[in-house]
């Protein structure tokens, strides 16, 4: 009988009998308007539509594949290569009587195996160039380095670099006058001085500025954050003698060199992948070696580019946004000087590179998480990355607090760090203030000048409408002469 009934009841659910409606029937019958499937709630907490902004925030797909091996999720190949990986490594390198040495290698294949790990399980992240994988081992390895953070958080800070020299092998020679100048003690305007100025560091500073450039994708927002980044290093030069810098080394050398070079070759670089075309093939499909070559190349470039407009003033949610980029900015650059000078950290130690590269391969995904979360309004959620670098900037600033109540006054850090924060929020708002002022007044002169533009289209030339005039009597003869024929 149960059987039966369940047969009947799926056979009048495929095909009704009369006078029997189904639940769509009957609303449509009364005229009850039933939710879309965009808005069907498939999840507890998230609707169809937003799970949608979120995987593509946080889980971007790859819609055009054409070598379909290279995005499967091959887990039990990778599983068997970690575990010969592993094993190899093991067997290999057995050194009973070096207690570093295995303390190092072991180390190494925890990272190893947790990145294998990233790369099966962790999702994919808002790009997918040059292969989800990459940024998913990215999402792993900003994991770790939040783990390594907190670990030293509850260390001292002899202890940290006592296990920095352990690991790397090495003793920290840090010279105070090398590794933290004082820029500021000759001021005067000389060949000297000014040639004096100018070495590795001036070239990554440009570097540096073209990466935010890249990253932040808006000229305004960059010059922005520098100005606050100069004000930052005048109010910080009482704790960090490094800050300490000549008038013209931060006008001439830092806003106008450094900075602005680097934002404005950023700038012509995100116009040109604007104004780029983007269409690609398989590279089964070309025929030459050279040309799998240059389409590998390409592969390291991104698929699109989306053009960023912060709008800091079209809702709340933008303009807190665009106020607590410029902080984390500052506050990451402010992390690196104060923690190489805590650790008393040579300048060109692999651990400062080491963090800069980490930050920005952690900003690229960070930042468009960040524009789709403030943009769209149907995303309630922080991105994946975007939450683990603000744990790791925070977990830097913990850091840095802890380390240098043994270095300064806690009353002069309590001073200097209001009175930045304080002119830092100041100078953030008349930046955006003047940058939407600027565009107003760009919006109104092209409405003023778009009916003038449409004048001179209509307006015709005294030459072409003689021309035209002219072939207009021609073909009026050409029909009067036919008629006549």
């Amino acid at each position: 009988k149960a059987t039966v009934s369940v047969l009947n009841w799926r056979r009048n659910a495929r095909h009704p009998m009369p006078g029997r409606e189904l639940g769509r029937d009957a609303a449509k019958r009364r005229g009850e308007e039933r939710e879309s499937d965009e808005d069907c709630v498939v999840h507890p907490l998230l609707s169809t539509r937003e799970l949608r902004k979120w995987k593509q925030m946080n889980e971007q797909y790859v819609e055009d594949v054409h070598l379909s091996s290279f995005y499967q999720s091959h887990t039990l190949l990778m599983l068997a290569g970690l575990v010969c990986v592993l094993v190899w490594y093991a067997m290999s390198h057995d050194d009973t009587n070096d207690a570093r040495a295995r303390v190092v290698r072991g180390i190494f294949a925890c990272a190893f195996a947790f990145a294998i790990f990233s790369m099966v399980a962790l999702p994919n992240g808002p790009f997918v160039r040059p292969h989800p994988a990459v940024w998913r081992v990215v999402l792993g390895v900003s994991v770790m380095y939040w783990l390594v953070l907190v670990f030293c958080l509850f260390q001292t800070r002899q202890s940290v670099r006592d296990a920095i020299e352990w690991v790397g092998d090495e003793i920290l020679h840090y010279n105070a006058p090398e590794d933290d100048p004082e820029y500021g003690m000759s001021c005067d305007v000389t060949l000297a001085n000014l040639w004096s100025r100018v070495d590795v560091f001036t070239l990554a500073h440009s570097l540096g500025w073209i990466g935010k450039a890249l990253m932040l994708r808006s000229v305004w927002l960059c010059w922005m954050t520098s100005v606050a980044w100069e004000l930052t290093e005048v109010i910080f030069a009482e704790l960090l003698p490094n800050f300490n810098e000549c008038w013209w080394d931060q006008i001439v050398y830092d806003v106008l060199i450094c900075n602005g070079g680097g934002i404005f070759i950023g700038s012509l670089a995100c116009k040109f992948l604007e104004c780029r075309e983007y269409r690609w093939e398989s590279i089964t499909d070309v025929p030459t070696l050279r040309g799998k070559a240059k389409r590998v190349a390409m592969q390291f470039t991104p698929q699109n580019w989306t053009k960023v407009t912060w709008d800091p003033f079209s809702s709340r949610r933008r303009t807190l946004g665009t106020i607590a980029i410029c902080l984390c900015v500052l506050l990451t650059e402010l992390s690196t000087f104060f923690l190489k000078h805590v650790l008393q950290l040579p300048t060109k130690h692999w651990v400062n590179v080491l963090r800069l590269v980490l930050w920005f391969l952690f900003g690229l995904p960070t930042l468009r998480q960040l524009f789709i979360y403030l943009t769209d309004g149907e995303v309630k959620r922080l991105g994946t990355q975007m939450w683990v670098a603000l744990a790791v900037m925070i977990t830097e600033v913990l850091l840095c607090v802890k380390y240098g109540r043994e270095m300064f006054d806690p009353a002069v850090a309590v001073r200097v760090t209001v009175s930045w924060l304080c002119i830092s929020l100041g100078s953030i708002a008349v930046g955006m203030l003047v940058a939407e002022r600027i565009r107003i007044d760009r919006q109104h002169s092209q409405r003023a000048a778009s009916p003038a533009e449409q004048r001179s289209r209509r307006s015709v030339s005294p030459v072409r409408g003689a021309s035209e005039s002219r072939a207009g009597s021609c073909e009026q003869e050409a029909a009067e002469a036919k008629k006549l024929n």
